[in-house]
């Protein structure tokens, strides 16, 4: 019986650069195969390929033994594949049930929409992913871990052959996270769903897959059983070098205060928040999704209003009412949502970097051609960012790639305090290391961070102290010594 998927010396080229190179292996019926591999690995290149947004520059793609050429959206959808991507394709003006519907003929009852019918599946469909919630619900009124499941739910209703997840948990809690590998076993079980799984977490890989395939910079290294590898031997297949870990741990506070904040409030989101922050110092802020954790940075920033409270730079008071003062007091952040809120889609890779920094490569209101030049090169070579040409679309690069930027113009504005959300968000290990490493130099050079991170180990390879929040309030206080991920949890619970 031929595989349901099978690629055959699959290459992709974007100009000078190549996404894939003569790329070879198969996918079978009923199985969930997982693919590995660093960022700009080419994963979401192939992942394209299927869903028909590009065509292979060279090589085949056979569908159950047939050779097809997958050359739009819609015959992609013809040929049986379903495809939730990493950042979340949704209408947020949109009703929830309008949302799963969209472009459905399911959806029409002669010229009109069947209102009644959208909204029952839609909440036989909610209820499943276990989301408490109206179907009439406007989108842009959930979470971003919300949204992620009605994107899932809507690719799970229509039944595809071949589902494809590309790090559908990277903005879940380990609950929702639980209650879609319960839906995905389930299709595998009863319908024989065909799963091609992409995640950075591996032991979602060890706990969900039955195979694994490896890529590094392009080209297939290796499929394997789930049964014949551990994590440590996928993350040697993946980055091929050792990853230093001789660093973690090392703290570089000092007993300069940074920030001070005193009885933040803001509606219900948060209520009394008062901590402080020092030169030299990573502070974690950690609890569950809805616990106040981006709304606290955001409010810092000036994005969000506050009801009360006071906020000190190096012990004197300031006002930050919008995200220009918070940048003129030294302040930069890296929002959670890099491609809604940390990037601009339609400009390249240049013109996003230069963003924060105009003022550094002007001269007398002109941009000084050199000086941008010579601080992009510092900027690619300090942050290890893999493009093709400075000039090329921002989107053209893989999501990891994309932070790396988000990271570096930031951090290019020359910030003493980074305010940090979820800055690891979808990205693989060899790329988390990195950013690991970014920040403890930056630590070390004298920034303050502020960490929002849902990765226990990652605040506690980070962090000097950890804040614990629970329903917009905070719970506890933990230092480096003392922290564990049971203690964090207690207080995230509020027991």
């Amino acid at each position: 019986m031929a595989p349901v998927i099978e690629f055959k010396n699959i290459t992709k080229r974007f100009g000078g650069t190549v996404a894939l190179n003569k790329v070879s292996f198969s996918v079978e019926k009923g199985e969930v195969h997982c693919l590995c591999g660093e960022n700009g690995a080419g994963k979401s290149t192939l992942i394209n390929l299927c869903g028909g947004v590009f065509q292979p520059t060279e090589g085949q793609i056979y569908i159950k033994g047939n050779p097809e050429n997958i050359s739009s959206i819609k015959k992609s959808e013809k040929l049986g594949f379903s495809i939730v991507h990493q950042e979340v394709p949704l209408c947020l003006n949109m009703s929830i049930a309008h949302n799963i519907f969209l472009g459905s003929q399911e959806a029409v009852k002669g010229v009109f929409l069947n209102e009644k019918h959208m909204n029952e599946k839609t909440e036989e469909l909610l209820a499943m992913f276990h989301l408490k919630v109206k179907p009439t619900t406007l989108l842009e009124s959930l979470s971003i871990a919300e949204q992620s499941v009605v994107q899932i739910a809507k690719a799970v209703y229509f039944q595809p052959e071949i589902l494809i997840l590309d790090e559908p948990t990277a903005a879940l809690t380990n609950d929702q996270r639980e209650v879609m590998f319960g839906v995905v076993r389930k299709l595998v079980k009863e319908r024989q769903t065909t799963v091609l799984y992409v995640s950075h977490r591996l032991e979602e890989v060890m706990e969900l897959g039955d195979r694994v395939t490896v890529f590094r910079d392009g080209q297939f290294v290796t499929t394997k059983g789930i049964s014949e590898v551990t994590m440590d031997d996928i993350v040697s297949l993946m980055v091929g070098r050792e990853i230093d870990k001789s660093d973690w741990g090392r703290s570089f506070a000092t007993d300069t205060e940074l920030l001070s904040v005193k009885g933040l409030c803001n509606g219900k989101k948060f209520q009394n928040i008062s901590f402080s922050l020092h030169r030299g110092e990573i502070v974690g802020l950690a609890g569950f999704v809805g616990a106040g954790r981006t709304e606290v940075l955001m409010s810092i920033f000036g994005a969000d209003k506050l009801d009360s409270g006071e906020i000190f730079i190096k012990g004197e008071k300031v006002s930050i009412r919008k995200p220009g003062d918070a940048i003129r007091h030294g302040i930069s952040l890296i929002p959670e949502n890099r491609r809604d809120d940390g990037l601009v889609t339609s400009m390249s890779i240049r013109e996003n970097a230069q963003l924060t920094v105009l003022d550094q490569i002007s001269d007398k209101g002109f941009l000084n051609k050199g000086k941008a030049k010579a601080l992009m090169e510092r900027m690619i070579a300090r942050y290890s960012i893999k493009i093709g040409g400075m000039d090329d679309g921002i989107l053209t690069l893989s999501g990891g790639n994309q932070q790396k930027v988000v990271i570096a113009k930031w951090i290019g504005n020359d910030p003493e305090i980074l305010l940090c959300d979820e800055p690891t968000r979808g990205i693989d290990v060899g790329a988390k290391a990195e950013v690991y490493a970014i920040l403890r130099d930056i630590a070390k050079e004298g920034i303050g961070v502020l960490l929002v991170s849902s990765e226990l180990p990652e605040l506690l390879a980070l962090c000097d102290r950890i804040l614990v929040m629970h329903e917009g309030r905070l719970t506890g206080e933990v230092s480096r010594e003392e922290a564990s991920e049971e203690l964090i949890m207690k207080y995230a619970a509020a027991l």
